[in-house]
């Protein structure tokens, strides 16, 4: 199966990339530099030219990029994932966060999600989303929790202040390409919610666990703010679980 992905300098969508290869699958990478996301016709044309059976779309990028591809993929009978966002939900809703939920953000990045998932769903009903907390991956050096935690240590010579009190949705890297593989499979269109913090492991015991999993030279604080629990719901959605992963 061949299929297009975009956003392969970040951090999901090699890791969907790695997983589909496992499969058997042709990925081919959206380069912006040779086909840019600015123009309808080009977005038409590069889905057209490749004859793909799916598209994911995890690169961030206008709106209308999104709207554009959905579109076009709409037309085609071809396979849409997008990938959308726990941010899309602001303080107002209590966790668990189900898909039932009408999203509330109103910072910037939550208010793009919307706006982007809205596009994608209304130019293609077909469309998966498949909304994301923060991805834990092995190692630092891209947008991961693993990251954060590294140049947290760094900046404040190797002490890292998390909160107890803080419950993020949050998933393995490899939990989360493994469910959006599961989704195309499955092929059935709606919104998603991927949720691998389902047991309610605080900021601090995923660092405790972390830093041991990793043997980082992290010293790990607990502090008591800020006090936030996001996770998000969905029973329709089987997952690797971090706390069994960071056991």
């Amino acid at each position: 199966m061949r299929v297009i992905i975009t956003g392969m300098k970040g951090t999901v969508a090699p890791a969907l990339a790695k997983r589909l290869r496992a499969d058997g699958d042709e990925i081919v990478a959206w380069d912006r530099a040779t086909d840019p996301p600015s123009d309808e016709a080009v977005t038409r044309a590069f889905i057209e030219r490749l004859d793909a059976e799916w598209v994911c779309h995890v690169a961030t990028g206008d709106p209308a990029w999104a709207e554009w591809i959905a579109h076009a993929c709409g037309e085609r009978g071809i396979g849409l994932l997008w990938t959308g966002s726990v941010s899309v939900f602001g303080d107002r809703h209590r966790a668990p966060l189900g898909v039932e939920l009408e999203p509330d953000a109103t910072d910037d990045y939550g208010r793009y999600k919307i706006e982007c998932e809205r596009r994608v769903m209304s130019a293609n009903p077909r469309a998966i989303v498949a909304r994301l907390g923060w991805q834990i991956g092995e190692a630092a050096g891209s947008n991961n929790m693993v990251d954060y935690l590294t140049k947290l240590a760094k900046e404040n010579g190797g002490r890292v202040e998390v909160s107890r009190g803080w419950v993020p949705s949050t998933a393995m890297l490899s939990d989360s390409a493994e469910t959006m593989r599961g989704l195309m499979r499955l092929g059935v269109p709606g919104i998603y919610h991927l949720e691998g913090n389902s047991a309610g492991l605080s900021m601090f015991e995923i660092a405790t666990r972390l830093k041991k999993k990793l043997n980082a030279d992290w010293d790990v604080v607990g502090v008591d703010a800020p006090v936030r629990d996001n996770r998000m719901v969905d029973e329709r959605v089987v997952m690797g679980q971090v706390a069994t992963r960071l056991a």
